[in-house]
């Protein structure tokens, strides 16, 4: 009698379990405010802030990484590097290479580039640990969905400029106390072919080269004066991941319940 009633306890108690997990499944499982709580970060690395914030009128009046005025992952500074000297005064990074002058066009796109990287306040679902030691960060982003046309313009710019590196990325391919150069000296279409390549290994697969429509497949290098196109994208993929998050949390809760009921059923027999 008293097994028959525990039975019945119990199988109210899974009745309970059943509608509860029902409606969390049929519930909106991840929230605008959980979106924008998990992209507000950026990477762990030398001159990035902790989070994104407005650097304020400097943006306007001194400097071209507008698009990222109101909501940046840079200070003032870096900027002002980037506009002076691209990357050598951040990063000891030589743009002219070869004993030749990087050309006008090739340089402007990579100081969309490095904008790109030092100010961006959307790469959160791309942040990995930067699993080689450096000094100039702990974490990097990898796979970087940005657009074929901006891959191709870019490509197109720098084609016929010079490099002696197959990956920018790759600090043993470079002579840091000579020059830069280790490697043979080559147009950028001969060490990479065409723009998928390019946009794919010259910064170690940071990037992505991605077929689509930019603020919906894909992100654009130069967000035109705004970043809520390429917010869109990254809150697609943020999306994707914490309800990835859930529905796995969600599995291992059910799973352990489904364990305790089964032990108690056991138990009453």
């Amino acid at each position: 009698m008293l097994k028959a009633r525990a039975r019945s306890e119990v199988a109210k108690y899974v009745l309970f379990v059943l509608v509860v997990s029902s409606q969390i499944a049929t519930s909106p499982a991840v929230s605008d405010e959980e979106i924008d709580e998990f992209l507000n970060i950026c990477i762990d690395a030398k001159h990035h802030k902790s989070q994104p914030g407005p650097e304020g009128d400097v943006f306007n009046k001194k400097f071209h990484c507008t698009p990222w005025k109101n909501h940046a992952c840079c200070k003032a500074n870096t900027t002002f590097k980037i506009r002076d000297d691209g990357a050598l005064s951040l990063y000891n990074m030589r743009w002219d290479q070869c004993n030749r002058s990087m050309s006008a066009e090739c340089r402007r796109y990579f100081e969309k580039d490095t904008c790109m990287y030092e100010c961006s306040p959307y790469l959160k679902p791309w942040i990995v640990v930067d699993t080689k030691s450096k000094k100039t960060r702990k974490e990097r982003f990898m796979n970087v969905p940005i657009c074929s046309r901006d891959c191709g313009e870019w490509f197109d710019a720098c084609k016929d400029d010079f490099t002696c590196s197959n990956n920018w990325g790759d600090y043993t391919t470079w002579n840091w106390k000579t020059g830069m150069c280790k490697m043979e000296c080559k147009t950028f279409k001969q060490y990479f072919g065409g723009p998928e390549n390019f946009c794919n290994k010259i910064f170690n697969s940071s990037w992505k080269y991605t077929e689509g429509k930019a603020g919906e497949d894909c992100m654009t290098l130069w967000p035109s004066g705004s970043t809520n196109i390429n917010k869109k994208v990254a809150e697609k993929y943020a999306r994707k991941h914490l309800m990835t998050e859930s529905s796995a949390s969600e599995l291992s809760t059910q799973a352990f319940v489904t364990v305790i009921l089964l032990s108690l059923g056991g138990s009453l027999v």
